[in-house]
């Protein structure tokens, strides 16, 4: 899976950005917040019931008059964090669409519950099921160059996995180039990523207000990855893809070689459920 992943993640830098560190206004932003689940035994009068069909209600009627809410992902526990932890991925054209839809949610929820005993019903019993406090992971930039979205709506949950990878600085790599890497990444992402049927969906995720990057330590990416099964999530044999791609072994092996000698190491963030339903 390793050699899955890291071949992913080299496809789908875009260069100039990273090299200069500059926002791409043509790009998106992706903004990471974590949420937290009170325990059942501390809820009065809840149920797993109730829970899931309250959260079910406030997407249906929510998403929608969320305009500038591009697409969102709303993840699960399944193998990382901790088991009442919520990770919510949003999507924006930019952070003044996120910060105007944030500013304006008392105004949307009125839209959604016209009647306020309604609204306040529907919030108390929302509410209750929740910590009360919010953490701000990441705001990322996404790169439109090299997103696969989902080709259609999925009727059960699917499975995520979150993986940061370090891009090596250009001046470390034997005889690279700007255009070299970018021509190899163009041409992996062609033909291996977009063709992969076991990934539904990608986001590659450079460096925008969160964290540092850049120096020695080369630029920090994450990648989002999304599947249908877990056995998918877990497969890393996507040989006969670089097969067909590349039917001549040595002419694999020296692309590959290339390629490979621009990505640094790896860290498995999360592997999460994604909860469909949920999610926009």
């Amino acid at each position: 899976m390793i050699i899955k992943r890291i071949a992913c993640l080299c496809i789908c830098i875009s260069v100039t950005g990273i090299l200069q560190a500059q926002y791409n206004p043509d790009n998106h932003v992706v903004t990471i917040s974590k949420y937290y689940l009170k325990a059942m035994k501390d809820i009065e009068d809840g149920s797993r019931e109730e829970r899931k069909e309250s959260f079910e209600e406030e997407a249906k009627k929510m998403n929608p008059l969320k305009e500038k809410l591009i697409s969102s992902m709303v993840l699960g526990h399944y193998w990382s964090g901790a088991s009442n932890e919520v990770v919510e991925l949003n999507e924006w054209a930019s952070i003044a669409d996120a910060d105007e839809t944030i500013r304006t949610t008392a105004d949307t929820r009125k839209k959604a519950w016209r009647k306020d005993e309604d609204r306040e019903e529907f919030m108390k019993k929302f509410n209750k099921y929740w910590v009360g406090k919010h953490t701000d992971v990441a705001i990322l930039e996404l790169n439109m160059d090299y997103l696969k979205r989902s080709s259609r709506k999925h009727k059960e949950d699917t499975f995520v996995t979150i993986v940061q990878y370090t891009l090596v600085p250009l001046s470390t790599v034997e005889d690279g180039s700007a255009e070299e890497r970018k021509e190899l990444q163009q041409t992996f992402f062609d033909n291996i990523v977009k063709k992969d049927d076991t990934i539904i969906s990608y986001m590659y995720l450079q460096h925008y207000w969160s964290g540092s990057a850049g120096g020695p330590e080369g630029w920090p990416i994450i990648v989002i990855t999304e599947y249908a099964s877990i056995e998918d999530a877990l497969n890393e044999d996507n040989s006969a893809l670089w097969e067909a791609a590349w039917p001549d072994e040595e002419e694999r092996k020296a692309y590959r070689k290339k390629l490979f000698a621009y990505w640094g190491g790896h860290k498995d963030l999360g592997l999460h459920t994604k909860k469909v339903n949920l999610s926009k």
